[in-house]
C-alpha cells in the first residue's frame, strides 16, 4: 500500500503535458499558457493622465498660495483618445482627460477637484510636482519584458494584459478528455423512483463537475452494470481518451471486477491501495493507447465522498499537469481545530471542514459526520482538515493544516 505522497508522486510522474494549439482571446479563459508572452509595445504607449484635470507646467505653480494663487490661461482641453500635438506654452493649462496623452511641454497634472475656473483663467492654490498624476510611457511594462511564462493559468484579468498588449490569439495547451465511468448494478439516474436497494448516480454528476472544474473536458460514458460484459465495452470505449476515470468496483468484493477487466485490457497496474481515509481502494493504471500516448487510468472507490477525495487528491492534479499548470499543488494554510478528533489508525485522513476567519484567527470544524457516503457533507465543505498518518488524537484548540477546496 503507497502513502499519499508516494502514490502522487507516482501519478504525476507518469503523465505527461498534451500538445498546445493557438485559440482566440475569446476562448483562452481557464486555459494554461503554452508560449511565454513578450510584450510587444511599451505599455502604456504613451505618457498619460491619470485623472480628470488640467494639463500644466509644474514651474508655473512653485509660488502658488491660497492667497496668491497661480493664474493659467485655460489654452483648450485633450480627451481620451485625442491626439495632442500643440505645446503648451508657459502660463497656460489644458483640460485633460483620464488617459488622454499629455500634451508636449506640459510635466503635470492637478485633479479637477483642486483647481478652480474663472473667466477663461486656471487658479492654482498649491505648488503641483513634476510628474504628478502622470502614467509614463512603459512605466508598467516595457517592450521586449517576458509579461506571462509558458505554465501560467490564464485568468480575467491576464486576458485584460494580452489585450491590452494587442494578443488576439495565444498559444494553450490543449484540454484532456476525461472519460468517467459509474459502476454498480444498484444505481438509477436521477428521475427515476428508487426501488428497495437502489441509489440515484450522483457520482456521474459530481465527476462530470470536477472534471469541468480541473478545466478538462468530461466525457461521460453512462453507467456499467456489475458484470464484465458491460464493463469491458464502456472500458474499452474509454481508453480511447486522454483519461480514463471509474467509481466503484475496485474493492475486494465478489462484483468488484474494474480491475480484472482494466487489465484485460492491458492496463498496466501501477499501485493499488493508499494509506487514506477515506479512499482506500484506489488504483492506478496506464494504457498505451495507439497513438503511443499513455493514457492514465483511475479507479476510484464508489462511496461518494471517497470518490471525490481520491479525484482532489489525485486526477485533479494529473489533469492539471497535462493541461501544462505549474501550480497544481493545493493551497494549505494553518489552523486551529475547534473540536476533538480521535483517529483510532495509522492512515492519512482528510476530513470535511469548514474554515472560518474568527478576529484574524484561522479556525476549523468538521461537517459533522464523516461517513464517506455523506456527501452533502462536502457540499458543507470549504477545506479538508488533513491529518497525517502519526497524529493520533486532535484536541480542541490545537493546530491542523487545513486544504482549501
Amino acid at each position: 500500500m503507497k502513502s499519499a505522497q508516494e502514490a502522487r508522486k507516482v501519478i504525476l510522474s507518469s503523465v505527461k503535458t498534451l500538445p498546445s494549439e493557438q485559440v482566440s482571446l475569446w476562448e483562452a479563459h481557464g486555459r494554461v499558457l503554452g508560449e511565454d508572452i513578450i510584450a510587444r509595445e511599451d505599455l502604456p504607449a504613451f505618457d498619460n493622465s491619470s485623472m480628470d484635470g488640467f494639463a500644466l507646467h509644474a514651474a508655473d505653480t512653485v509660488e502658488a498660495t491660497e492667497t496668491k494663487p497661480a493664474l493659467l490661461h485655460l489654452a483648450g482641453e485633450v480627451a481620451a483618445g485625442a491626439l495632442s500635438v500643440r505645446e503648451l506654452s508657459a502660463r497656460t493649462a489644458v483640460r485633460i482627460m483620464t488617459g488622454a496623452p499629455i500634451p508636449p511641454g506640459a510635466d503635470a497634472v492637478l485633479e479637477l477637484e483642486a483647481v478652480k475656473t474663472q473667466n477663461g483663467f486656471v487658479q492654482i492654490e498649491m505648488p503641483v510636482s513634476v510628474g504628478r498624476n502622470i502614467r509614463r510611457k512603459g512605466e508598467e511594462l516595457s517592450a521586449g519584458t517576458v509579461v506571462f511564462r509558458h505554465g501560467t493559468y490564464l485568468r480575467a484579468a491576464h486576458l485584460g494584459v494580452l489585450a491590452t498588449l494587442g494578443y488576439e490569439k495565444v498559444q494553450v495547451y490543449r484540454k484532456p478528455s476525461v472519460a468517467f465511468l459509474t459502476t454498480g448494478n444498484e444505481l438509477v439516474d436521477v428521475g427515476h423512483p428508487l426501488e428497495v436497494g437502489q441509489i440515484r448516480n450522483s457520482n456521474a454528476y459530481a465527476l462530470w463537475g470536477l472534471i469541468r472544474e480541473a478545466g478538462a473536458e468530461p466525457v461521460n460514458l453512462g453507467t456499467a452494470r456489475d458484470d464484465e460484459r458491460s464493463l469491458h465495452d464502456k472500458l474499452h470505449a474509454g481508453l480511447s481518451y486522454d483519461v480514463l476515470v471509474t467509481s466503484g468496483g475496485v474493492s475486494v468484493g465478489a462484483y468488484d471486477l474494474v480491475m480484472r477487466v482494466l487489465e484485460r485490457l492491458g492496463v498496466q497496474k501501477q499501485f493499488w491501495k493508499v494509506n487514506i481515509k477515506p479512499g482506500m481502494p484506489l488504483f492506478f493504471g496506464l494504457y498505451r493507447n495507439q497513438r503511443e500516448r499513455d493514457v492514465p487510468v483511475f479507479g476510484l472507490p464508489g462511496n461518494p465522498v471517497s470518490t471525490m477525495v481520491t479525484f482532489l487528491q489525485f486526477v485533479r492534479p494529473a489533469i492539471q499537469t497535462m493541461q501544462g499548470r505549474t501550480d497544481s499543488e493545493p493551497i494549505r494554510l494553518p489552523a486551529r481545530m475547534m473540536q476533538d478528533y480521535v483517529k483510532k489508525d495509522g492512515k492519512r485522513h482528510f476530513l470535511r471542514g469548514i474554515l472560518r476567519n474568527d478576529n484574524g484567527s484561522l479556525t476549523v470544524q468538521t461537517t459533522g459526520t464523516q461517513s464517506s457516503a455523506a456527501l452533502s457533507s462536502m457540499a458543507l465543505a470549504n477545506c479538508l482538515i488533513v491529518v497525517p498518518e502519526q497524529r493520533t488524537d486532535i484536541k480542541a484548540g490545537e493546530e491542523v493544516e487545513v486544504e482549501l477546496l
